[in-house]
């Protein structure tokens, strides 16, 4: 399942039965292998019959909800608009679509965020806990693959009394760096699958993810820094990591100022609730 959610493009009306779903959508990853696509729109709160998709993208009032859409993905049109200097491997292509969208494939963003006590663990946490899991755990795979490749490269030039001072410092902060990364990730993960949900721990995990984002940039930086000249050629493993982790630290799930805020936010929180008390 492929999906275009953030922001909402495109324009959304009531049809019978469903919605009528047109436009355009960019940056839909892994829409090339996908069965399915996720597209979003400002619609119509139900009860408003008018048009949604305000020309600014913006919603004209209370009455417009961000509303998301299930589409078979041979209902929509591939353009293969994804050239970007990393990540391009996730084929984020744009698509468009002109198709008839039935009611029970169709969702509000609160919807995500909204618990259903007594389902399926994945169904009783909300979405902002796990979110920045997604895209996350890719920068950390990258990030330990860019340590073997720079690793297999000092070996090969290594002194047999273990190499220069620099050689031994890289190796062992960027492996720490990235070690620590994978503890956070694995913590957060553990949280998400079974500890009690509070929006302290929604903003723990955020916190955390972005942390270990940040890990593994500063790692990735290091080591293609020190890779020496055999890096600066296009096709260099190490490159396309560091390439793959520099852009995915723009998305802005992985943002740590945001973290930082929400995080912050959610403990004054629970200290004015526990203070009331």
């Amino acid at each position: 399942m492929a999906a275009s959610v953030m922001p909402p493009q495109g324009s959304a009306v009531r049809a019978d039965g469903g919605w009528r779903l047109t436009g355009r959508w960019n940056t839909a990853s892994g829409v090339d292998q996908a069965e399915w696509v996720l597209l979003a729109s400002w619609a119509p709160a139900d009860g408003d019959p008018t048009d949604g998709s305000p020309a600014d993208g913006s919603p004209a009032d209370e009455a417009r909800e961000h509303r998301i859409f299930a589409v078979r993905r041979a209902e929509v049109k591939v353009l293969h608009t994804w050239h970007p200097v990393g990540l391009r491997g996730t084929g984020s292509n744009s698509v468009e679509a002109d198709v008839l969208v039935p009611d029970h494939l169709s969702f509000t963003l609160r919807d995500l965020a909204r618990v259903q006590p007594h389902a399926a663990r994945c169904h009783t946490v909300p979405f902002p806990l796990v979110a920045a899991l997604i895209f996350a755990a890719p920068v950390l795979g990258a990030a330990e693959g860019a340590l073997r490749t720079w690793w297999d490269v000092q070996t090969e030039r290594m002194r047999p009394d273990g190499g220069t001072a620099a050689q031994q410092h890289v190796l062992a902060r960027a492996s720490a760096h990235i070690q620590s990364a994978r503890l956070l990730l694995e913590r957060a993960a553990q949280r998400a699958d079974h500890a009690p949900v509070t929006p302290v721990l929604v903003a723990e995990n955020q916190r955390d993810v972005s942390v270990a984002v940040e890990l593994c940039g500063s790692a990735a930086d290091e080591l293609f820094r020190t890779a020496g000249l055999r890096a600066l050629d296009e096709g260099d493993a190490l490159q396309r990591r560091w390439r793959d982790i520099t852009a995915a630290r723009t998305h802005r799930t992985l943002d740590f100022g945001s973290a930082a805020a929400g995080y912050a936010g959610a403990l004054l929180v629970a200290r004015t609730a526990v203070g009331a008390r």
